[in-house]
């Protein structure tokens, strides 16, 4: 694996992540928006807006377990060799996003079921900004592994399918909601717009970065001398 494709995986990613969380807070909420009743009678005058969102949760749970799969079998094998090298360093690295997740998910239990306070609301404000710096840790932890271990080819293989698909699925994802917004506007004429546009910004420029970014790794690979 060359240097430049191991940084090209890497920078999936690294915007993967952004993309996923940004996608995983927009969406949240898309099911009921703005309000349930008014989803309703969207999505029987509109069928192609709740199309749109089903499409974007597919393509969420497709990113999302080509992650957890690349994910194992370079765990493994990061561990196998930290195990003969006898360095215990990437044994912690690997564990961080699994305490730092879990730490998060149970700290959300301390949250007000109520925004009605400015107390309530800088608290839940405060601990999604500590979960967006624990998911920037979890990542560097994982790319310090990744760059500090020797991997075989078979599972920088996997680790392309699965940028890959993590690239596919960001497209489908993408387009899924720029179709949603453009169908809820035709729909709903009023309405403020400026959050949906600015999450499609960044979902599109992490996916474009990160085709990119692969389309590059596979020129390079392209165009390497074969050994005779």
């Amino acid at each position: 694996m060359s240097e430049r494709a191991r940084s090209a995986l890497i920078t999936v990613l690294w915007n993967w992540v952004a993309f996923a969380a940004v996608a995983a807070w927009f969406g949240h909420d898309l099911g009921v928006y703005p309000t349930a009743s008014i989803a309703s009678q969207v999505a029987i005058t509109n069928p192609a807006v709740p199309d749109a969102y089903h499409v974007l949760l597919a393509a969420g749970v497709v990113g999302v377990a080509a992650t957890g799969v690349a994910a194992l079998v370079f765990a493994v094998e990061a561990g196998r060799y930290a195990r003969r090298a006898g360095r215990p360093g990437p044994f912690w690295l690997m564990a961080l996003p699994v305490l730092i997740a879990a730490g998060w998910l149970g700290g959300t239990r301390l949250i007000p079921a109520s925004d009605h306070t400015a107390g309530d609301l800088g608290f839940a404000v405060a601990w999604l900004l500590l979960g967006v710096a624990g998911l920037a840790g979890s990542t560097a932890a994982v790319v310090r592994v990744i760059r500090s271990t020797e991997f075989s080819d078979r599972t920088w293989r996997v680790g392309g399918l699965a940028a890959a698909a993590v690239a596919a699925a960001m497209l489908v994802a993408t387009g899924a909601t720029i179709t949603w917004g453009v169908e809820v506007r035709s729909s709903i004429a009023r309405g403020d717009a400026s959050g949906w546009l600015i999450v499609t910004v960044i979902m599109a420029v992490t996916t474009a970065r990160a085709v990119l970014a692969l389309l590059s790794s596979r020129h390079t690979s392209a165009d390497a001398p074969v050994a005779v």
